[in-house]
């Protein structure tokens, strides 16, 4: 894939209660942290932020309701674009999702998202009701109006059923339930990093259950249905009974791993570089999902089919 050229995007914010007499630099480093310190000092060198209409330069002492513009020079990372659509009707529009497609604007992503391509090519109406890690792919429910949105969330959780596909590590011989609760890892260097351990900070009550479908030498396929719906609950349940999501790159490795994941990215590697002994992704795969329909509330079901990949790592 031809690498994007950067374009100038402009980014506002108006200065919180909680940042009075902050300074602006602190600010910026604490608030928005895909730059380090010393990104930040560059980019106010360069004259790319302004506070209340001024050039700032990082000592500004902050005052609620400041508003801070920032000219961003920015190059956002390839992404899949190849999505399919598995329905469409007067309500909803339903996706087969890739892997390494985000599902909104994040980080370096701003347009190169689920959300937006097909806004563009379908309605600026749309909303999402769910998301899928970016890595994860598969039925992505979209709604055509903020009243079928707010109809399918409602169902999250009390009667919409989901089942997923992965590939995990390990032999995996009978099924599993997992109820331990999930919370933040305060172990962790890596803020989004869950765990189900005793220790976890904020926990909240999930259940997972896993049914294994077929082995590989070192490998198993398992089908998972979550009742809740946790941060990372598939993976961090997985990883918590001995059994990570294969192509994971947060969970089951040390923080290091994850961390040096993203300091590649940042440099501009891209994320479809192979590497001949891992899944370029986590193979975890939205494979099904059921829901009262928005227009009549008729019962129906979605599916995509198990990416042919997960096949070849299974039997690795």
């Amino acid at each position: 894939m031809a690498r994007m050229a950067p374009r100038t995007v402009r980014l506002s914010t108006r200065i919180p209660a909680a940042s009075s007499g902050a300074r602006l630099l602190s600010y910026l480093c604490e608030r928005f942290r895909y730059h380090s310190p010393s990104q930040w000092q560059a980019e106010l060198r360069a004259g790319r932020l302004r506070l209340d209409g001024r050039v700032a330069d990082g000592a500004e002492v902050l005052r609620p309701g400041m508003q801070l513009h920032y000219e961003k020079l920015h190059r956002e990372p390839e992404v899949a674009r190849d999505y399919q659509v598995l329905h469409e009707d007067a309500r909803l529009l339903v996706v087969d999702k890739p892997a390494h497609l985000p599902m909104h604007a994040d980080g370096p992503f701003l347009r190169n998202t689920l959300i937006q391509m097909l806004r563009e090519a379908h309605a600026p109406s749309l909303q999402l009701c769910h998301r899928l890690d970016r890595e994860t792919s598969g039925v992505v429910v979209v709604a055509k109006d903020k009243l079928a949105q707010a109809h399918v969330q409602r169902q999250f959780g009390a009667g919409l059923r989901k089942q997923y596909v992965a590939v995990v590590r390990g032999r995996l011989n009978a099924p599993l339930v997992c109820e331990e609760p999930i919370g933040r890892d305060p172990t962790s260097a890596v803020r989004l990093r869950r765990c189900a351990r005793a220790d976890a900070a904020s926990a909240q009550a999930a259940r997972t259950s896993v049914t294994p479908l077929r082995h590989g030498p070192v490998t198993t396929l398992v089908r998972c249905e979550p009742e809740t719906g946790r941060t990372h609950q598939l993976r961090v349940h997985l990883e918590h009974r001995g059994h990570p999501v294969l192509g994971d790159k947060l969970y089951g490795h040390p923080d290091a791993h994850y961390l040096e994941f993203v300091r590649r990215m940042k440099a501009g590697a891209s994320v479809f570089d192979r590497q001949p002994d891992q899944p370029e992704r986590q193979l975890l795969h939205a494979e099904s999902l059921t829901l009262r329909h928005p227009e009549d509330d008729r019962e129906v079901r979605f599916e995509s089919p198990t990416p042919p990949e997960f096949e070849r790592w299974l039997l690795c």
